[in-house]
């Protein structure tokens, strides 16, 4: 008796566990695929009770504890579908068929109507009450409907508190991964406040300080001012591309866009004195990207470049590669990246600019890894920097 209650025990636990630890996995579930599982769950453990009890000829009374389960967690549709299937599987007693749907009928009735806002101790209690009166009357054996009920009412308990529990567990790891989420958004939003506090603060320090009947403080103060405007503005207008980053692919040759890209950033180039060496081809080499969005990508890089050049002699290498894939190398011999920011590089704020964001790089890394590629930077300090950008190739 004592086997046969302990692997009835496995055959409900086992696929309640197995549910709540995918619970547990996916961190983040709507209420549908929730209900999904459960069900799924309790179904697999009236298959294996029903399956097992043919084999080892033992009673099916213990599948009342899936029908308990189920009213406690009102689920309606599933609680209607194992009374169904408890009245059937007493096939071919036609009698015993009705009086076992005539029963749970009336137990559906309580639990959904009158019982549905009650704490689940009394609901087991109802339903204890119900099947001894009703136990009774189709079996002629008072004691073996009193142990039996009692029985699968003390195993429901449990049960129900074990689920009661691993779900407390479950509610305090959602509210966890909250507050963590919370408290990244903060230290987000404190940073974001912060850089664009320190130019509106300058901007106010000079505007009080400046005096309209003095030229000589307004020729020096007020292109200041644009200055760490034009700072705030770009800072917010990089936020604004990360909240929205979208790219709309296709095919396009990637040498045409690297020319394109020359062509642009040459003036620039003319005045800080800065050679641009490439190695670019007549070649089509296709791949399948957003060709503004690469745009944008590759002259900021070469941006970065220039600025980080304080020699007389500037050099920017612009190297292309293509095998399996295509592998584009900007080369410069600026000042470099410490290894403390090299590693970190990437993060909002992080930056080697006196009054950069760091948000370009971000940008950059989100755009490339859109379209399936990878980029990496190798630098040391005082000794230039190399972008390393791979592509998939379209074939």
């Amino acid at each position: 008796m004592f086997d046969i209650i302990l692997l009835n025990l496995i055959f409900i636990i086992v696929p309640i566990l197995c549910y709540l630890l995918y619970l547990v996995y996916e961190n983040t579930i709507d209420s549908k695929t929730d209900n999904l599982f459960f069900n799924l769950a309790i179904i697999t453990s009236l298959y294996l009770i029903t399956k097992y009890s043919k084999i080892l000829n033992y009673n099916l009374d213990i599948v009342k504890i899936l029908l308990l389960i189920s009213m406690i967690k009102n689920k309606k549709i599933l609680s209607i579908f194992i009374a169904v299937y408890i009245s059937f599987l007493s096939y071919p007693d036609i009698n015993k068929i009705i009086l076992l749907l005539f029963e749970y009928i009336i137990q559906l009735s309580i639990f959904f109507v009158f019982l549905k806002k009650l704490d689940y101790k009394y609901k087991i209690i109802v339903f204890l009450i119900i099947e001894i009166l009703c136990g009774i009357s189709i079996n002629s054996s008072i004691y073996y409907t009193l142990l039996s009920n009692i029985i699968c009412i003390f195993i429901t308990y449990i049960i129900v508190i074990m689920l009661e529990k691993l779900e407390k567990v479950l509610n305090l790891y959602g509210t966890i991964k909250e507050v963590e989420h919370d408290k990244n958004f903060r230290e987000s939003l404190f940073k974001v406040t912060h850089e664009i506090k320190n130019p509106i603060a300058v901007c106010k320090g000079y505007l009080d300080m400046l005096d309209l009947n003095d030229n000589k403080k307004v020729n020096k103060y007020i292109p200041i001012v644009k200055d760490e405007i034009n700072r705030t503005l770009i800072l917010m207008n990089d936020f604004l591309n990360l909240t929205k980053l979208k790219v709309n692919k296709e095919v396009m040759d990637i040498n045409m866009l690297l020319e394109d890209i020359i062509s642009s950033v040459e003036p620039l180039l003319l005045t800080k004195n800065i050679h641009l060496i490439s190695n670019i081809n007549d070649d089509e080499i296709f791949i399948n990207g957003d060709y503004d969005r690469l745009k944008q990508v590759f002259i900021n890089l070469i941006k970065n470049s220039i600025e980080s050049i304080d020699s007389d002699i500037g050099i920017i290498k612009l190297n292309i590669q293509s095998k399996r894939n295509v592998e584009i190398n900007l080369i410069d011999n600026g000042s470099g990246i410490k290894k403390g920011i090299l590693d970190k590089l990437g993060e909002p704020f992080i930056t080697t600019k006196e009054k950069g964001t760091g948000l370009g790089v971000k940008l950059s890394k989100e755009i490339i890894e859109l379209h399936n590629g990878k980029i990496k930077y190798l630098s040391k300090e005082k000794e230039g920097t190399t972008v390393k950008i791979v592509l998939p190739k379209l074939k």
